[in-house]
């Protein structure tokens, strides 16, 4: 053999080794990674052995990858059965079934523990009413959100209507007194006074309020009451009536008290004791402070 031959064979036999090594280094960790993933998957499925073979097929803990997935249910379970149970309404309950349904979602045992508060200016609610109020939320099985709720509701209505009619009022009363006004020149607040006292002395009190409050701003009555005023004014009742009589309300009279204040010649009328209106303008600003402070 020559030396060639000698150096070449030398070396295949060292290299051989070497690549067995190499081939069996790298099939090793796969080998290992597929035992220890069996491993795990028959220890996740060891613990239903000990499990009664009557439980173990029942959904719950056969679709339970571990130990902790049932444990979890258990914890759940237990906060649900330490709520209040309520039974869902039936059409065969009596009127005792309904009673304990209501009582257990949060209807006040009497009338008298609703709170039905609401605050505002133009509307008030009368305890009767309120009372009704409750009878009716009671009967309804309403718990207290529930009712606050409605009763909310109820009285915004109510309240968004009351001002929608005093708005109106005072407009119409505004209007009139300006129609009047211009008709009437200086006789004005004396022939308003003529045809408040006037509808007073010819009808009963609970008439000529309500006379008042649904007529009351009609420039055409108002001018007719004024001339009746006239022709009674020999009457010593009347004129003592008529001292003390006003046309315009309180709340009209605070009104229009604002929009003199802005008014720039009511205001040189009031303050200028030379102006030819000064005598009308400090009887009426008089007036109209009196009214509204009534």
């Amino acid at each position: 053999m020559s030396e060639e031959q000698t150096m070449e064979s030398a070396v295949a036999t060292q290299s051989s080794p070497t690549d067995t090594v190499a081939e069996t280094t790298t099939e090793q960790p796969q080998t290992n990674l597929l035992n220890e993933g069996a491993t795990i998957a028959s220890a996740e499925k060891d613990w239903l052995n000990d499990i009664s073979e009557e439980f173990r097929s029942t959904p719950s803990i056969s679709n339970a990858k571990n130990i902790n997935d049932i444990a979890k249910q258990v914890v759940n379970l237990e906060k649900v059965l330490g709520k209040p149970k309520v039974s869902l309404p039936q059409e065969n309950w009596q009127e005792s079934d309904w009673n304990e349904f209501y009582n257990k979602t949060g209807r006040p045992e009497t009338i008298d523990g609703y709170d039905l508060s609401y605050n505002s200016e133009h509307i008030k609610f009368e305890d009767s009413d309120k009372n009704k109020l409750a009878e009716s939320f009671h009967k309804a099985g309403l718990s207290q959100q529930q009712a606050s709720a409605v009763f909310t509701s109820i009285a915004e209505r109510e309240a968004n209507l009351s001002q929608s009619v005093e708005d109106k009022f005072i407009a119409n009363e505004t209007n009139a007194r300006e129609v009047l006004q211009k008709e009437w020149g200086d006789d004005f607040e004396t022939n308003l006074k003529l045809s408040n006292a006037a509808l007073n002395k010819l009808l009963p009190n609970d008439v000529a309020e309500q006379v008042q409050e649904r007529y009351g701003n009609d420039p055409n009555l108002i001018q007719l009451l004024a001339n009746a005023g006239k022709s009674l004014m020999d009457d010593t009742e009347f004129k003592g009536t008529l001292q003390s009589s006003s046309w315009t309300s309180p709340v009209a009279a605070k009104s229009e008290l604002d929009q003199l204040r802005s008014d720039p010649v009511f205001t040189s009328q009031l303050t200028n004791k030379t102006d030819p209106g000064h005598k009308f303008a400090l009887e009426k600003w008089t007036e109209l402070h009196r009214v509204a402070a009534s």
